[in-house]
Order: C-alpha cells, then structure tokens, then sequence
C-alpha cells in the first residue's frame, strides 16, 4: 500500500517537474522572440543582445521555478531548481543542434548554477506564500 503511493507521488513530482520545465521553455521562447523582434525593429541596439540574453535566463528559470514550485507540499525548492535547470539544459542543447556545435564552459555551468539558485528560490517563496 505505502509502495503504491509512494509511486504516486513520484510520478505527481516528475510530472510537476516536466511541466515546469516545458512552460519555462515556453516562456523562453517567447522571450527571444520579443528580443528578435525588438532588435530587428531597432527598438534596441544589437549591444542589448548580451543583456536581453541574461534577462531571458533569469525569466526562464523563475517561470520553471513558479509553475513547478505551485502546489508543492513536500521540497518546492529542490523541484524548481530541477525543472529550471532542465528547462535551460533544454535550451543549451537545441542551440548547440542549431548551430552544430557544442563548446563546454564554466559559463555553461554557472548558467544552469544561477537558474538552479533561481528556480529553487521562486518555488519556495511561493509555497511559503501559498500557506500562510
């Protein structure tokens, strides 16, 4: 009996972490779209590329953290940061297929680092919210 809702409750988590790190993918997406967008219409300067980037990870991985982090009882923070790092690992490796090739660096881990810090961070404000 214990098994089958521990079962349960591991499938209710992956499910929770994959669907966080889908809609953090999403709100990436629309992000560098809206960058494109605003460099193309000269909104912006082609020097707000370097920031915009920055920003959208931070927006990625606080939208993971969110919609991960809502409804969590148990560990809000550990499943934001696992879907936050999914969500901008995700995003890593399709840019690395895009531009075919891959090149580790320390920024790569301190981007998945800083999404982990911010992923976590997000889930657990909201669930201490949530309860009070």
């Amino acid at each position: 009996m214990a098994t089958a809702k521990r079962k349960k409750r591991t499938k209710t988590a992956r499910r929770a972490i994959v669907r966080g790190a889908a809609l953090g993918a999403g709100v990436l997406v629309l992000s560098v779209l809206l960058l494109t967008l605003f460099v193309f219409m000269e909104w912006l300067p082609e020097s707000a590329i370097p920031i915009g980037n920055t920003v959208i990870k931070i927006l990625t991985a606080l939208a993971a953290g969110v919609f991960t982090g809502f409804g969590r009882e148990k560990a809000p923070w550990y499943f934001g940061g696992i879907a936050a790092i999914l969500s901008l690992a995700a995003s890593i490796a399709l840019m690395s297929v895009y531009l075919g090739s891959f090149s580790p660096s320390w920024n790569l881990l301190a981007d998945l680092l800083m999404g982990f810090a911010i992923g976590s961070a997000a889930a657990a404000v909201l669930s201490k919210r949530k309860t009070e």
